[in-house]
């Protein structure tokens, strides 16, 4: 998945060792740990205010989600 390319703590977009998620369900089963990078990601100089708003609430949004919220899509 490309669209993680130069987000998070290394230029490959992901904190040393990270794997990248298969899906969206191992991205959510795997939260806590990405979620570190999103908390870091939240705190780079960097961003605008409105970026770092948009990431602050991506966060809650993926907090409040539960397994029950996504399922595998069937062919789609």
């Amino acid at each position: 998945m490309g669209a993680f390319e130069g987000d998070g703590d290394t230029p490959g977009g992901r904190n040393k060792g990270q794997v990248a998620p298969s899906d969206l369900i191992d991205f959510y089963r795997r939260w806590p740990e990405f979620r570190q990078t999103a908390v870091a990601l939240a705190r780079r100089s960097d961003l605008s205010p409105a970026e770092r708003e948009t990431v602050h609430w991506l966060i809650l949004l993926v907090d409040r989600i539960g397994e029950h919220d996504i399922k595998p899509q069937n062919g789609t």
